[in-house]
């Protein structure tokens, strides 16, 4: 918010710039017991590779770690 003063007027502009936040597509959830890695695009356990394990019955440290490394593996190289 900026206050602007013109004359004996006080103008205030707002600016409403609202975008929405980005989300991961990863994110660790609580199951029932254990962690998982939960995947936004898939709707379901994310899996480590095509066709490979899914990402549940985890510590949550495992669940964090695999997170972090399946978000490092989407980025594009430079």
């Amino acid at each position: 918010m900026c206050l602007l003063e013109t004359s004996s007027w006080i103008h205030w502009e707002v600016s409403l710039r609202y975008a929405a936040p980005l989300q991961s597509r990863f994110v660790v959830r609580r199951g029932s017991t254990d962690w998982m890695v939960y995947d936004r695009e898939l709707k379901g356990p994310a899996q480590l590779k095509k066709d490979g394990h899914f990402a549940e019955k985890l510590t949550k440290e495992q669940a964090e770690h695999i997170k972090q490394a399946l978000t490092d593996a989407l980025k594009p190289e430079p």
